[in-house]
Parts: structure tokens; C-alpha cells; sequence
């Protein structure tokens, strides 16, 4: 008899994951030896980065754990042992053996978000930010709630309701001061001992910021122990925590979907093909031209040596060595006939850019 479906061809279908590929999470191991990317695909790539900028030493192959289709990985984070990723309704953790350089494929522990009575979707994880040294993950989801998980329990301790739409963005300083981006147009601040919001940034309002073509939702933000940093549809701009006032915006031309302090600059990515740096008082420091349509991730490291990868929409991860010029890339769905393995050897190609 024959089948109801036609049957699938499994070239076909990995040809269209690398002509689709979109990155939307990265983040890279404790001991900084490590890369780890997930797309919407639900693959996650895992690249050895131990001396990455020696371009003539051979590099580790790239590995590639399936997570199933259904399986949208939106973000990762890593704590202790295990990769973190955040789903659709779902933060679950994948054992990491170090020294055997494996990812376990069987989920370690899962903790699922609750569904409202009322919800006609499950929600998404769109966003989340581990606090430093404590076992506390907050996640920023789908129905408009960021939530506290403790991982030494597995429990959803607490949750921060306040925002009208969904999440984009979740970060926290000291002990206590979490912040919040949302596509309502609004940046949250909470203390995690409260249950209301402490206070509360509208971006959009402010003229020198809003965009009206590009929308009032906040995409991204940052925060050290002075400045916070937020942009999406309204500029990326700086705001000074202790006055709450904005003191510098930076031109950069696209939507912002990725920001974050890089030493004593600014980076920034979004609906651009380049990426780029800027000094605090928003002078341009380094445009580059990455391998993107669109940039959604990017993570950096600056011991034992200097190190960013930059995501997005693309099958290839630009790389920076000295957060100045695109240094080499990274393919990670290599052209083939066949792929029977989970293990794929990756192009790395060195590329200099000319000019700063």
C-alpha cells in the first residue's frame, strides 16, 4: 500500500535548514572553552574555541545535537555543568561532560511554564539572564511574565507581572535589581523581593528616540551598575540608572534586536547587516560587516583572550578576535549529499576587514 504522505527527502530538508538557518541564541561554557549555538530549527552547534586565533592551528570539528523539530530553540545560557535552553513553554537543561567534549541528548531536568486557563498558545521562552554565582534563572516569556526559576529546585519561585505584551529582554545588577524589556514599548525595573515594578522607561515617547515607522517595542537591553541600555523599534539609547535620564542615543539605522557593554563600549545588532561598536557618547567606534541579514545573538569573552561570535539570520557565525574587524566565520551546515552524522566539520574561513 502506499502512503498517504510522500515521503520526505532528508537532503532536501537539511539543504532548506542551511539555506534558512536562523541563529537566535548562543553562549559559551564556564571554562570559556566552548561555544554553543541554537536556531529555530531545533539544532544546537557546539564548537571548541580554545585558541581561536591562532588561524593556523586545525580546528576541533563542529558538532551538531538535533533537539527535534518541534523543538525552537530561542535562547541558552550555561550554569555549572548544564546547557540551558528556553523553548516553547519550556527551560530545560542538557548535561555537558567537559572533558569528553559530549552533550548529553536526553533532557537532565525540565521546568514547564504554566498556561493560563484563557491561553489559546503556549508560551514562548523568549529571553533568558542567569544570575551571576546563585542558581536563580530568570525568564522572560510569551505571556507577558518574566519568571524566577530556581535551578537547585527546580521550582518556579516567583513571578514579575506588569507588562501588557510579551518579553524581549531580561537582564539584572547587584543583588536584587532586575530589568525588563517589552514589545508594549516599555523597560520594567523590579526588585526581586517586590511584587510590582519599582519603575518604568517609555523610550518612545521621547522624541530624539522614537521611530514611529519602526514600531514603540523594546527588543534589548543591558545594564552595568551606573547605565542601562535599551533600543528596538526607538534608537539605542543610554540611560544614567540614579537620575533616570537618557544621556546618550547612538544612530544606529536598523531595529534592535541584540546591545550589550563591551569593556568601555557599546555593541549593537538588529535589522542591519553590520554590527556595531560605539564609545559612550555614541561616537561610532567599529562597523562590521557580518555574515547576517539580520543579527538576533552574540557573545564575547575577554579572558584568556578576546572573543565574540555574532549571530542571526544566516548559516555562518561571524567571529571577532579584537571587537574591531570580522576575523573568520563559521558555516555550520556544510554543503553535502549526505549527513547520516550528528557531527559535521565546520568551514572556517579568515576574512579581514578593511578600516575600522
Amino acid at each position: 500500500m502506499s502512503p498517504l504522505l510522500p515521503l520526505r527527502d532528508p537532503f532536501e530538508d537539511y539543504n532548506i535548514k542551511r539555506f534558512y538557518n536562523c541563529v537566535c541564541a548562543q553562549t559559551i561554557s564556564t571554562s570559556g572553552r566552548f561555544l554553543f549555538a541554537g536556531n529555530r530549527a531545533g539544532d544546537i552547534f557546539v564548537q571548541n574555541i580554545t585558541n581561536f586565533q591562532n588561524s593556523e592551528e586545525l580546528r576541533p570539528s563542529l558538532k551538531i545535537y538535533p533537539q527535534g523539530e518541534e523543538c525552537e530553540i530561542n535562547c541558552l545560557s550555561f550554569h555549572r555543568e548544564f546547557l540551558i535552553v528556553g523553548s516553547i513553554g519550556v527551560v530545560y537543561g542538557l548535561k555537558w561532560v567537559e572533558d569528553k567534549a559530549e552533550l548529553a541528548t536526553g533532557r537532565a531536568w525540565e521546568i514547564k511554564i504554566p498556561i493560563d486557563v484563557e491561553a489559546i498558545e503556549v508560551p514562548d521562552v523568549n529571553f533568558m539572564w542567569l544570575r551571576p554565582e546563585t542558581d536563580f534563572l530568570y525568564v522572560g516569556c510569551g505571556d507577558n511574565i518574566i519568571y524566577e526559576l530556581n535551578l537547585e529546585d527546580g521550582r518556579i519561585s516567583r513571578s514579575f507581572k506588569g507588562h501588557e505584551d510579551y518579553i524581549h529582554g531580561v537582564c539584572g545588577s547587584g543583588a536584587d535589581r532586575l530589568y525588563s524589556a517589552s514589545e508594549d514599548g516599555t523597560i520594567r525595573m523590579w526588585v526581586t523581593n517586590q511584587k510590582d515594578s519599582t519603575g518604568l522607561i517609555e523610550p518612545y515617547k521621547k522624541d530624539t528616540l522614537a521611530r514611529p515607522e519602526m514600531g514603540k517595542w523594546q527588543g534589548a537591553l543591558a545594564t552595568n551598575d551606573d547605565w542601562l541600555l535599551c533600543g528596538g523599534g526607538p534608537k539605542l539609547s543610554l540611560w544614567h540608572l540614579r537620575s533616570m535620564e537618557c544621556t546618550s542615543d547612538f544612530p544606529f539605522p536598523g531595529k534592535v534586536h541584540v546591545c550589550d557593554f563591551v569593556e568601555d563600549m557599546v555593541f549593537v545588532g538588529g535589522e542591519h547587516t553590520n554590527a556595531q561598536f560605539y564609545a559612550m557618547n555614541g561616537k561610532l567606534r567599529a562597523d562590521i560587516k557580518t555574515e547576517n541579514t539580520a543579527v538576533y545573538s552574540a557573545v564575547w569573552k575577554t579572558e584568556p583572550e578576546r572573543f565574540m561570535s555574532i549571530a542571526g539570520y544566516s548559516n555562518w557565525l561571524s567571529i571577532l578576535n579584537d571587537f574591531r574587524f570580522l576575523d573568520s566565520k563559521i558555516e555550520l551546515y556544510e554543503s553535502k549529499n549526505n549527513n547520516n552524522d550528528n557531527t559535521t566539520t565546520s568551514t572556517i574561513k579568515c576574512e579581514n576587514m578593511m578600516g575600522e
